[in-house]
């Protein structure tokens, strides 16, 4: 095995990390990428501004923001967050444009779920910055084409939020984009809460 010391495919300066991170950022001029067997990958990112407010410990959380065409070919679903979620896609009810955000993180899943499940229905809105103001940030394991499966993931977790009853839905999701976004939260007595 040979090792060899990961430099930025943008500006060719050594990238150090102190964590396992799958995404490296430039400190030198901010260029986020990630390595697999074809080479490097520049990926497009947003990092928010942390709520001035905030006094707790923060961390930033990253999840792949990933805008899709959600078409509902069929449904018999009553409620739940498919209903709110038929209501927020931009192009009617029976589909349109859409932002699925999917943890990139390992998480527990039950953190996974909610947080995922949250912001999709609840877009956060926040100020972007150009750096992470040293606020330590959460190891990204996800690649952007993990994202993308994962986003059906959560569009069928939005489905079977309401257990026991009959539900139907035949519907087809295709990804326009992916961007990662770096969203900070605070750790309170109540867990991780967002602090945009």
């Amino acid at each position: 095995m040979k090792v060899i010391q990961v430099k930025c495919p943008n500006c060719e300066q050594p990238i150090y990390q102190k964590q396992r991170d799958n995404m490296f950022h430039c400190k030198n001029c901010g260029t986020i990428h990630y390595r697999d067997m074809k080479g490097p990958h520049t990926v497009e990112y947003e990092i928010a501004d942390v709520n001035p407010n905030v006094r707790g410990r923060q961390y930033y959380i990253p999840f792949w923001r990933v805008y899709c065409h959600f078409n509902i070919r069929s449904r018999n679903v009553e409620g739940g967050y498919i209903h709110k979620l038929a209501t927020r896609v931009k192009g009617g009810d029976n589909g349109g444009m859409l932002y699925i955000f999917v943890p990139a993180s390992d998480l527990e899943a039950s953190t996974f779920r909610s947080m995922a499940v949250n912001l999709t229905v609840n877009n956060p809105r926040y100020n972007i910055r150009r750096d992470f103001s040293n606020v330590e940030r959460m190891p990204t394991t996800l690649t952007p084409e993990e994202a993308a499966e994962m986003a059906d993931f959560v569009a069928v977790t939005l489905e079977a939020e309401k257990p026991g009853k009959m539900q139907y839905l035949d519907y087809e999701l295709k990804v326009q984009e992916t961007k990662l976004v770096y969203l900070p939260f605070e750790q309170g007595p109540n867990g991780l809460q967002l602090a945009v």
